[in-house]
């Protein structure tokens, strides 16, 4: 979510809970029929829930997942607003979630909400602002120290080095989640930790995406994959004023860092696709439309698609409401044209159109 974009967002465990709890003991009747068509469909969520509105929308879209049968779902990250501080609390409301979608496996990758903006806040123990990488080490341990939990058929496995990157197949398709963040991928305003600590793992988790990236795309060429399906929280074409040239070697403890902190993944996935034999769809969230098309911030490949996923939906300060309060269906049909299509699960709200620069 980008910086502008924040606001305050009381969040209620029990609120949700509650919804979650009394709506999963409804049984839903009708199913989305995903493979119908010869291919087929799974769920993206992101970017919430961010107040009681979106907590409302996530309680009753498990019923409706379970009951479409979809074989996995993608979490891209932000689990809560950027306007709420960063609580064991919340980290359990994901797991409830989790929980509640099983035996569905859930491939979460982290957003800057969940992570690396939660040095805006002060932590309880010391006064001292949060240390984000305390943080992310707490995320590691929760969801991303135990086996990827999928079918054998999968071939599920996670990175060494950065556990919270997994890979998968499903349906000849290839897929592998990034942990790349917004926050300039993490590079801007980190005022929990000292910046060359900060910085050294910055350099570090953007140096095992791109090793994560390459053993993605050789996996699906060993593998004979019709289709590679990557998946993170940032939006990488929403760099505000930054120079998009410029790469970051360094973070900073304000917005005015004049660097683009996306440059080098973009440039890969764009090569990446470049050089595979199929279509190819990068999902992210992080910004608020939801939309659907072949723009992909200037570095764009003829097999290249980019969705900018439902989520991040809410009323700005001028009384405008912005985004797409749903979950996403992503469908997959290598059969046609356009081999991507998406709605929105419980509003059958379609994504917006990107026109091929």
């Amino acid at each position: 979510m980008t910086r502008t974009m924040l606001r305050a967002a009381h969040h209620s465990k029990k609120f949700f809970t509650f919804f979650l709890l009394a709506l999963l003991t409804a049984c839903a009747s009708e199913t989305s029929s995903p493979s119908e068509d010869g291919g087929f469909s799974f769920i993206v969520i992101g970017d919430t829930p961010y107040g009681p509105p979106d907590e409302v929308m996530l309680a009753q879209a498990p019923p409706k997942i379970r009951a479409g049968d979809y074989p996995f779902i993608i979490h891209v990250g932000d689990f809560k607003g950027g306007g709420a501080a960063c609580t064991d609390a919340l980290e359990e409301r994901l797991e409830t979630l989790i929980a509640a979608l099983a035996p569905a496996p859930v491939f979460y990758t982290p957003g800057d909400n969940d992570w690396a903006d939660c040095d805006r806040f002060e932590d309880p123990d010391t006064g001292a602002k949060t240390s984000d990488l305390s943080r992310l080490d707490k995320l590691r341990t929760r969801f991303f120290s135990a086996p990827l939990t999928a079918p054998e058929t999968f071939a599920a496995r996670r990175q060494e080095v950065l556990p919270e990157n997994a890979a998968w197949r499903h349906g000849g398709v290839q897929f592998a989640t990034l942990h790349i963040v917004g926050t300039n991928n993490a590079r801007d305003w980190v005022t929990g930790d000292p910046l060359e600590q900060a910085a050294t793992a910055a350099d570090a988790r953007d140096a095992a995406n791109l090793t994560w990236l390459d053993e993605t795309f050789a996996a699906a060429k060993e593998n004979d994959a019709h289709a590679v399906v990557i998946a993170m929280q940032a939006d990488m074409t929403d760099i505000d004023d930054k120079p998009e040239d410029v790469m970051c070697e360094s973070v900073a403890a304000d917005a005015e860092h004049p660097c683009d902190g996306f440059t080098e993944l973009r440039v890969a996935i764009s090569a990446a696709a470049r050089s595979f034999d199929g279509p190819v769809l990068v999902i992210h969230g992080d910004t608020a439309p939801f939309t659907l098309g072949q723009t992909f911030a200037g570095e764009e490949a003829a097999n290249l698609w980019r969705l900018n996923a439902a989520g991040d939906a809410g009323i700005g300060r001028t009384g405008q409401a912005y985004g797409t309060r749903d979950v996403t269906i992503v469908t997959i049909d290598l059969s046609t044209e356009e081999p991507f299509s998406a709605q929105g699960l419980l509003t059958g709200k379609m994504p917006k159109g990107l026109s091929h620069n």
